[in-house]
């Protein structure tokens, strides 16, 4: 039998322990802050056993990690390195779907001395866009090419048949770590230029684009230049990686931005309407010269939200978490409704004559609104299929590991495949296109 710790009993865990319950030598537990959560998710299955567990207390994780072959753990990224410890101090084995935090960096040299392998970026984004990179990297490398640029798009979103709101996107989870993220400056590699986007243009910087024939648009992630030395690519003279939505999305965010509604600064307000909200947090503007100081297509929106209305607030803390939680109310998917994740990575190749050749994968997936979602799959599978990985000893590499050899990423490829969820690879010869109508999004 194999034990497996599974930590937190949210939307990705279903289809994770769905996968590993097909092995019937799997023995496996879901443990939650909430011991109801467990306890309904492991109602779904035969065998599977739950129990609560706090895992910001790191005695208490260590001691419910005895006996177990691998912890997966699904909880938010911050109590990650507080489970790594345990982890450590236990000897067993660990994979997240989260990125890889500076702490957590911190702990490889006694992750290496345990004798364990921690396994992190293993879910959509990080996660399959690292695996189907890697294999066209690795492809282009194994030749004597060099790959001079790298350009990469992920989002999960409304399917077309779901998206029916202004803002072109629902939220399946608290919309604040959204929302942050377009807080944050963003850094890319352009024709060996490093370009660094301010927090506040962000969403000015958005880029049309055309994906599987849908109308799109992208801006930067975070940080992109790094991916030269994560996926070997010293060589490369464009890189960014960056988030889809729908056409329209970014115009009305930063109007949202404009009126103070990302705001993270604490206030005291008592409860009222949304418009006299909006007058309060724009130090007694008029409502009036509010609605002319952004577009007419922003103002539809925003007033469909009821963000001007004479619909009450809920008091919180910030502008922010009050325009969250009418984003929650309004922005939900229905029963009827479903998600979409699209993927795709475009490489400009070298080879060594000096001609280039064009490369474009792409993953459009979409949920079932009777099962589960696409976001919940693409998440799941990767660590659900690394996972089986670890404990069948077919990836056997000890220490802190990303997904970015060939050893896990064409197992890993080649189950989710089977899966229903492929990337399309489609190649261009120099003659077909030029390398400025490939980026275009760059130009």
């Amino acid at each position: 039998m194999k034990k497996i710790l599974v930590l937190g009993a949210g939307f990705v865990a279903e289809p994770l322990v769905e996968f590993l319950k097909r092995r019937t030598e799997n023995d496996i537990t879901i443990a939650s802050y909430l011991l109801s959560e467990a306890e309904e998710l492991a109602k779904n299955f035969d065998s599977v056993k739950y129990l609560q567990l706090d895992v910001s207390n790191q005695a208490l994780v260590q001691d419910a990690l005895v006996g177990f072959d691998l912890v997966v753990s699904l909880v938010p990224a911050p109590f990650h390195p507080t489970i790594a410890k345990a982890a450590i101090q236990a000897k067993v084995n660990m994979i997240t779907a989260s990125y890889e935090s500076e702490e957590m960096k911190s702990l490889a040299k006694d992750i290496k001395e345990a004798g364990i392998t921690v396994l992190n970026e293993i879910g959509l984004d990080p996660g399959i866009d690292h695996l189907s990179a890697m294999k066209i990297i690795d492809q282009a490398h194994d030749k004597g090419e060099k790959v001079s640029s790298f350009v990469s798009w992920c989002g999960g979103l409304p399917a077309p048949d779901s998206n029916n709101n202004p803002l072109g996107y629902k939220f399946s989870w608290a919309p604040r770590g959204v929302l942050m993220a377009l807080l944050n400056e963003a850094k890319y590699l352009n024709n060996n230029n490093p370009i660094t986007i301010s927090s506040d243009q962000l969403m000015s910087w958005t880029k049309p684009l055309s994906i599987t024939g849908l109308e799109l648009e992208g801006y930067p992630n975070r940080e992109s230049i790094s991916y030269k030395g994560v996926y070997g690519i010293e060589e490369a003279k464009t890189i960014l990686r960056g988030t889809l939505r729908y056409q329209g999305f970014s115009e009305i965010i930063q109007a949202a931005h404009k009126l103070g509604l990302l705001s993270l600064n604490a206030i005291d307000v008592s409860e009222q309407s949304w418009s006299d909200f909006l007058v309060t947090i724009n130090e007694g503007a008029s409502i009036e010269s509010l609605q002319e100081s952004i577009s007419q297509d922003a103002l539809a929106a925003l007033e469909w939200l009821d963000c001007f209305s004479d619909k009450a607030i809920t008091v919180k803390a910030t502008p922010m978490d009050v325009f969250c939680e009418l984003l929650v109310e309004k922005l939900q998917y229905l029963d009827n409704e479903s998600d979409m994740v699209i993927l795709q990575h475009k490489f400009v190749i070298e080879k060594e004559s000096g001609e280039e050749y064009f490369i474009s994968s792409t993953l459009r997936a979409e949920g079932d609104a009777s099962g589960y979602s696409a976001m919940s799959k693409t998440v799941a599978y990767p660590a659900a299929i690394a996972s089986q990985l670890m404990l069948d000893c077919s990836y056997t590499r000890k220490g802190l590991q990303l997904p970015v050899t060939k050893d896990i990423y064409e197992p890993i490829l080649a189950q989710l495949c089977k899966e229903g969820i492929r990337c399309e690879e489609k190649i261009f010869a120099q003659n077909e296109v030029s390398n400025d109508v490939f980026l275009s999004e760059l130009i």
